[in-house]
């Protein structure tokens, strides 16, 4: 039998902590990765216009190996959130 040989590529992904606070702003698009948490005692923030409740954590994952998140709005006007992002 012949032999089947496998390239592999290394990929270096780089973390971003940001941690909004009382605030509305974005997460740009092209993250490969992004995961956010409503880390408030007090009050719900939202995302994408959609309530994320005290406590709550979503993520999102490009499904394919190049593909990336399209941009992502966040408000937390009197509460606080906890982003990580991924990029290359």
């Amino acid at each position: 039998m012949g032999r089947i040989q496998v390239q592999t590529k290394s990929v270096t992904f780089k973390p971003t902590i940001e941690r909004p606070r009382n605030a509305s702003g974005y997460i740009a698009s092209g993250a490969y990765s992004v995961s956010i948490a409503n880390v408030d005692a007090a009050v719900d923030a939202t995302v994408d216009g959609v309530a994320l409740k005290i406590g709550e954590t979503i993520s999102f994952s490009a499904s394919e190996s190049n593909g990336t998140l399209g941009r992502i709005e966040y408000d937390a006007t009197g509460s606080e959130l906890l982003i990580i992002s991924l990029r290359k």
